[in-house]
């Protein structure tokens, strides 16, 4: 960081001090949502870890929506000006992204509340937040197509990728479980997403990888004939899974009713209880399906051969391809975690720890291979989970030959990152 940035990271500190109680509630917000989400999020117990009095809550926000507007507002706007900070900070686009990292991931800062509810916002709401994101968007993506134009960095989708470090930066809150588990720090994951998004984890930037694109089709049950029963039963009940998995992303699982899901899809809750069961059953199934889409993907892109980058590649792409797909869409990472059963927790988490390690297996190949540099391996798997998250927000949708494009940039974004080649 240059000077002016730690004078200015250190003013902020030493406003600390200072914060108005508003800020303080926020604040503790801002973590409330991202670890448990707004259902979740206890206003008494935000309360009671400030030392307010319910008077004194009730004079900041009116109730729990009111409290995710603010502190989802405040979050976007903390954003944009951090990012015009570390765009007056530095002297190239790269140095303008690397100080955007550091000031943002800091944890001795206020933490960014990552927009992961933001369908249940009103429409008013929703609009004023998504009006100063998408302008910190839009600068992100400006600034990148001018470094571009000076030579800086290479030729991309400006704006997937100012998407996707946004993703990133929101997600590592996000993830802190995970990065608790592979016993990183913040101090690592700045430096690793400064050095891959600048340089990549390609050992060789300039080679072309890319692998055919997974077939889909298995996963989706045919709907069979007139009198295949069986056949018809788990269409419909995929049909259902599926709604309720994008419901879940949008607007949190204990949030969504079946009434939501019924309308989803078209139906009564009478033929949820039918093909599903009640709304937990509905969201450990939905926990089961996703778990079952990404090891088909891991596994399909296994069966293609090629190299370990090759496989690396055609999954990230899957998966952000996945996100994209409302008859596919898998559920969000922890959506909806904290209001599983103790047993399926327990399942959740090691469904999850099985992925994390087929896919660190999966690192070190390509490590071992040589098409993969050294970099820090575990920041990485990191930034492979939050770099599409975004897309289960539903923000940006296109067709299929979009979809492949969105993802592509992804995982280029990764693989290369913005340096020229």
């Amino acid at each position: 960081m240059t000077v002016a940035g730690k004078n200015t990271a250190a003013a902020r500190r030493s406003d600390a001090a200072r914060k108005s109680r508003r800020e303080q509630l926020l604040d503790e917000a801002a973590r409330e949502l991202n670890s448990k989400g707004i259902s979740m999020t206890s206003l008494t117990a935000v309360a009671d870890k400030l030392g307010f009095s319910r008077a004194s809550l009730y004079y900041y926000v009116e109730d729990r929506e009111d409290l995710m507007f603010q502190v989802y507002l405040r979050s976007s706007e903390i954003m944009a000006r951090r990012l015009g900070e570390a765009a007056q900070s530095a002297a190239s686009v790269l140095q303008v992204v690397g100080n955007f990292l550091s000031l943002t991931l800091d944890p001795r800062e206020p933490e960014l509340a990552a927009l992961s509810e933001i369908g249940l916002l009103d429409q008013a709401a929703r609009e004023t937040v998504l009006g100063v994101f998408e302008a910190v968007v839009a600068r992100l993506a400006s600034l990148l197509e001018a470094g571009a134009r000076a030579g800086d960095i290479r030729q991309c989708d400006f704006a997937i990728a100012a998407r996707t470090i946004i993703s990133i930066i929101h997600s590592i809150p996000l993830n802190s479980p995970l990065a608790l588990a592979l016993r990183v720090t913040r101090r690592d994951i700045i430096a690793a997403a400064k050095d891959i998004l600048a340089n990549g984890w390609a050992a060789d930037r300039a080679a072309e990888v890319n692998p055919p694109p997974i077939d889909f089709g298995p996963l989706l049950t045919p709907p069979g004939g007139l009198f295949d029963r069986v056949a018809q039963f788990e269409a419909k009940r995929e049909k259902i899974l599926a709604a309720a998995s994008q419901l879940f992303n949008r607007r949190g699982a204990d949030t969504t009713s079946l009434d939501d899901i019924a309308a989803a899809v078209g139906a009564t809750k009478r033929t949820l209880y039918h093909y599903v069961g009640d709304k937990p059953t509905i969201l450990s199934a939905c926990y089961a399906r996703t778990h079952r889409i990404f090891s088909f993907i891991r596994e399909q892109a296994a069966a293609q051969g090629g190299t370990a980058a090759d496989t690396l590649i055609a999954v990230l792409r899957a998966n952000s391809i996945s996100h994209q797909r409302d008859d596919i869409e898998p559920l969000r990472s922890s959506t909806g975690y904290d209001s599983l059963s103790d047993e399926e927790k327990i399942l959740a988490t090691e469904r999850g720890r099985v992925l994390v390690q087929a896919y660190r297996a999966l690192c070190r190949e390509a490590h071992s291979e040589r098409s993969m540099r050294d970099v820090n391996r575990d920041c990485l798997l990191l930034f492979l989970r939050g770099a599409g998250s975004w897309l289960a927000k539903g923000l940006v949708r296109g067709d299929d030959q979009r979809r492949a494009q969105i993802a592509a940039q992804i995982a280029e974004l990764l693989r290369v990152g913005l340096r020229p080649l």
